[in-house]
């Protein structure tokens, strides 16, 4: 099984990278705080470790799914070099 993720997100940016990434990305499962206290719970815990390892999820198959994606296109072969290529050409356009 490929690595889940578990958001807790306590403040500032962390909030906008977890919703990021549970909502837009989809490669992992935000906990939920609780409505009066603002905190963690085991049980909001346990809900999102289940919704994101089991088998028979739907929410576990598309994290699987999008992380599966997602890991291979970070590793794609040449990925940095033409990020690099295309830096260097626009600097040479720049200054031209």
């Amino acid at each position: 099984m490929s690595a889940s993720w578990w958001l807790l997100p306590n403040v500032g940016d962390q909030i906008i990278n977890a919703r990021m990434m549970s909502g837009d990305l989809k490669v992992g499962v935000e906990v939920e705080k609780g409505d009066e206290d603002g905190l963690f719970s085991k049980e909001g815990v346990c809900k999102a470790v289940k919704a994101v390892t089991d088998e028979d999820s739907e929410i576990g198959k598309e994290v699987r799914t999008n992380h599966a994606k997602w890991r291979e296109f970070f590793s794609s072969k040449g990925l940095e070099n033409s990020y690099i290529d295309g830096f260097v050409h626009k600097l040479y356009e720049l200054l031209g």
